[in-house]
């Protein structure tokens, strides 16, 4: 089983459109992620923190500066990198089963094998009972777990997530986010989780990368200090001066606050 890789974003800045006007989406971004870190990028809406993902997955390229993962330029998406999307991205068409195979499928992983890995990620992320379901048939939370399987079953990496819980209800984020900890705290990759949840970062992370409004650099760091695994102290953790301490730093380096 793989254990993570380090990522390093050097000097990184991105520019849309050509002519007098280009649009200045990121600028001169600099950070390394550890192997088997959980990194959380925290930012206002529109900042360029899913273009910044994209550049690590390798689906966007840089205007300039590099990204590397193990030492090596990530030119295109990788084997090893895996990207769970706020909007599912299920396919339709295939049962629960065949979306978590469909990157198996890619690699040319023997049915046999293919199944039983599914069918272990099913169990694992609660799904028994729905393998032959198709995402209309789901709730958004159970469509959400079957692409964090997904992700999980080539065993990449590299865990990439773009606001994977932003478009579910509150009582199912906070489960899901539990359930998360609980996934990683078992497999451990390197993860990088993009959000715009302030509470939802500092229950997560590790480190916190705080992003000002583009054209985007990077404001502020912090590390999240609390032990792990946390999945099964949230309310401990959230009702502690340390965790609104820490939210109010990141408020404050936002611009949140009222002023007195």
């Amino acid at each position: 089983m793989t254990m993570g890789s380090n990522i390093t974003v050097e000097n990184v800045s991105k520019y849309y459109g050509e002519g007098e006007a280009p649009v200045h989406v990121l600028d001169s971004i600099d950070f390394s992620v550890d192997e088997r870190e959980f990194l959380v990028v925290l930012g206002p809406s529109g900042c360029g923190k899913t273009t910044l993902l994209k550049m690590l997955d390798g689906l966007v390229e840089p205007s300039s500066g590099r990204i590397t993962v193990d030492g090596s330029p990530v030119t295109e998406p990788r084997g090893d990198v895996a990207l769970v999307f706020q909007n599912f991205g299920l396919f339709p068409w295939r049962t629960v089963r065949r979306n978590i195979t469909l990157g198996l499928e890619i690699q040319g992983v023997t049915k046999e094998q293919r199944r039983r890995r599914a069918d272990e990620l099913i169990e694992l992320v609660g799904l028994s009972g729905f393998e032959e379901n198709y995402p209309s048939e789901l709730s958004g939370g159970m469509q959400q777990r079957v692409g964090l399987a997904r992700a999980l079953a080539v065993d990449p990496e590299v865990l990439l997530m773009d606001e994977p819980f932003g478009a579910l209800d509150a009582q199912t984020k906070d489960q899901l986010q539990t359930e998360l900890l609980q996934l990683w705290g078992e497999r451990r990759k390197t993860a990088v989780f993009i959000t715009h949840d302030i509470s939802e970062a500092v229950f997560l992370a590790d480190r916190i990368l705080v992003m000002s409004p583009k054209p985007s650099e990077i404001l502020y760091e912090t590390d999240v200090d609390f032990e792990r695994p946390r999945w099964n102290r949230r309310v401990e953790i959230e009702r502690s001066d340390r965790f609104a301490r820490i939210e109010r730093e990141i408020r404050e380096q936002l611009n949140l606050l009222p002023a007195e």
